[in-house]
């Protein structure tokens, strides 16, 4: 297998770009809707060894980034559209909104397709960097402000990250060059104490990336000034592969540590990410800022299932693709929203969407029904193995309070929601006509929520089970 091999599929989105720089604005819905298309068809490719992938996890996370990424260029054309209009934007800086987006999206398939750990790292900085500038994209003082907050937290947080990262790789006896990501021998010499000093750097940095508390201070702010298809993309991508990463070094660092003791701190920053979510989920009056709490949420959710081990891994790997499908739509719903109320989505300019704009408030309810939790949507399986997965390892007490801290955060939602949906003071609003450009991709999300959440691992049981397998799943767990 060679690197090209594993990587190549970078090239569709480099190619893009380098198109894109060159073309007129006027014709980059046609340019994305070919870079779908190819896209979508790389991900076939191993079934013919026509792509490698470096293993089974790696395969996952390039189909939820490639997904997600496709979904991003879509709903782009016409989002981008309503955007430009009410702010304005002139088309240099359409332009530049795409190159950044093809940058962020190469630089999340990157995350999975690298099979280095300092690589790997050089990605998800990447990501960082393109998401930065896309942040900043509306130019207002509140756009620069959460840019230059995400950048700070962030980039500071990157520094420990790769010192972590290079601590343990040379810890066990690595060579930082190497292209693999398998565990060492366990007779190769370690380095305990580097190794030590690593996992406490790594769950800094990566922590700091994955908007884990307490290093989530940058993330409400960046999702709700990002565009509506970078907030997606941020939430339902990057978080989770920032998490992924981390949770590979702590089991690379099980070579010079034995036990589980390290995936103890993924249970620490999980239980801190749900109590900073049920503590301000409630006093939310914007939607991309409650949506943004939520991530917080969820991402802690991954991170209690990495944690837990046996099935809550199956749980935290499928909460990735589940949590990707829910949160996309609501962070598109919450575009589409603000697309009618030329910036606005926060209330009460924005109440009672059912009576206004029913499509759209049909897939807010939809949305939120699904990201509480609540049966038989996606979301919901997944959440159960992660619990059953922390009841399962003995941690009875924290599995108490986890789901005590999500009946707050559902709650919450509840709570709010109505306001958006069916405020009384509101009726009497004439009905908006609702742009179906920004309807379709949100309907199909919907789809997807409701019966499609399990369809990926249905289709690819094993593949997913040796997904789950390298981050220390057994079966008999």
């Amino acid at each position: 297998m060679t690197i090209w091999g594993n990587i190549w599929p970078l090239s569709i989105l480099a190619v893009a770009f380098i198109v894109a720089y060159f073309l007129p604005v006027r014709y980059f819905r046609v340019l994305n809707g070919l870079t779908i298309l190819v896209l979508m068809g790389s991900l076939f490719l191993p079934l013919w060894h026509l792509f490698n992938p470096v293993d089974a996890l790696a395969y996952w996370y390039d189909i939820t980034a490639t997904v997600f990424g496709c979904f991003a260029l879509w709903f782009s054309g016409p989002y981008i559209e309503k955007e430009s209009s009410w702010h304005p934007w002139e088309p240099r800086h359409i332009k530049h909104y795409y190159l950044g987006l093809y940058l962020f999206v190469g630089s999340l398939m990157a995350m999975a397709l690298v099979a280095n750990y300092v690589l790997l790292w050089v990605a998800l900085e990447a990501a960082t960097l393109s998401s930065v500038y896309l942040v900043r994209s509306a130019k207002t003082r509140t756009s620069l402000e959460a840019a230059w907050r995400y950048l700070m937290v962030t980039e500071t947080g990157g520094l420990a990250g790769l010192l972590g990262t290079v601590l343990i790789v040379l810890g066990v006896g690595g060579n930082l060059g190497a292209w693999s990501l398998t565990p060492l021998d366990s007779h190769i010499p370690v380095n305990v104490s580097m190794v030590f000093a690593g996992i406490f750097l790594a769950a800094i940095g990566y922590g700091a990336k994955a908007g884990l508390a307490p290093f989530h201070t940058w993330l409400p702010d960046a999702h709700s000034e990002a565009p509506a298809p970078v907030s997606a993309l941020l939430s339902g991508v990057k978080l989770a592969g920032s998490v992924l990463i981390l949770d590979r070094l702590f089991t690379l660092s099980s070579v010079a540590i034995p036990g589980f003791w390290p995936h103890d701190l993924l249970l620490v920053l999980g239980i801190l990410s749900l109590i900073i979510a049920a503590s301000f989920v409630a006093f939310q009056k914007d939607l991309k800022r409650l949506w943004a709490y939520s991530s917080i949420e969820h991402i802690g959710l991954i991170a209690l299932g990495l944690g837990f081990g046996g099935i809550g891994v199956l749980g935290a790997l499928l909460h990735v693709w589940t949590h990707g499908i829910n949160k996309t739509l609501l962070f598109y719903n919450a575009g589409t929203v603000r697309a009618y109320h030329r910036g606005l989505s926060s209330l009460p300019a924005t109440s009672g969407l059912m009576e206004s704009t029913p499509y759209t408030g049909g897939l807010l309810a939809l949305g939120a029904t699904g990201i509480v939790g609540l049966p038989p949507f996606a979301p919901f399986w997944s959440e159960w193995l992660i619990l059953m997965g922390g009841i399962a390892s003995g941690q009875i007490i924290l599995s108490i309070i986890v789901i005590l801290l999500l009946l707050a955060i559902f709650g919450g939602i509840t709570l709010k929601m109505p306001r958006w949906l069916w405020t009384p003071g509101e009726r009497g609003k004439p009905p908006m006509k609702e742009s179906w450009g920004l309807i379709l991709p949100s309907m199909t999300l919907g789809i997807l929520v409701v019966v499609g959440g399990l369809a990926l691992p249905a289709l690819v049981p094993h593949m997913f089970h040796q997904a789950a397998a390298l981050l220390r799943y057994k079966t008999s767990s």
